[in-house]
């Protein structure tokens, strides 16, 4: 029976360990956890990673943006929140990416949004300003506080 129980408990932190390592579950994952609410469901999509960075859309309540996210030792959180900004390579590299990973984002985040119906993108687009994460070791989070109401 023990060893039944090592053998399941070891597939299960296996499974646990591969989650955390797709950024395609683990950020919607992360986000979720800090921002869904039962009242309020968080819609997280498309996902779109390069290297150690990835720009997300988020959908709640009638509102929504895009949030570009830094993988570190702490996994996967918000570098900042914006909207139709981060669709733009040269604003990519001016917040410190490499002109390799701007591009590669860019052109991913516009073929994923390709296939998206005008009401999510309008919502992405929604977002005004720039809201900067707190904390850049994964601490703290940028809120919702900057899209429009």
């Amino acid at each position: 029976m023990k060893k039944i129980i090592a053998i399941v408990a070891g597939v299960l932190l296996a499974a646990m360990a591969s989650a955390d390592d797709d950024p395609q579950q683990a950020i919607p994952a992360r986000l979720k956890v800090m921002f869904e609410r039962p009242d309020k469901p968080l819609d997280i999509a498309p996902v779109v990673v390069q290297a150690d960075w990835a720009i997300v859309g988020w959908r709640q309540d009638g509102r929504g943006g895009r949030a570009l996210m830094k993988k570190t030792h702490h996994g996967w959180s918000i570098y900042l929140c914006s909207g139709d900004s981060l669709k733009d390579t040269g604003t990519l590299e001016t917040i410190g990416l490499s002109a390799v990973d701007a591009t590669g984002l860019a052109a991913k985040l516009k073929d994923a949004e390709a296939g998206l119906d005008s009401s999510a993108l309008a919502l992405f687009s929604s977002f005004e300003g720039t809201v900067m994460n707190e904390a850049s070791n994964g601490a703290g989070h940028a809120g919702h506080e900057g899209h429009a109401q």
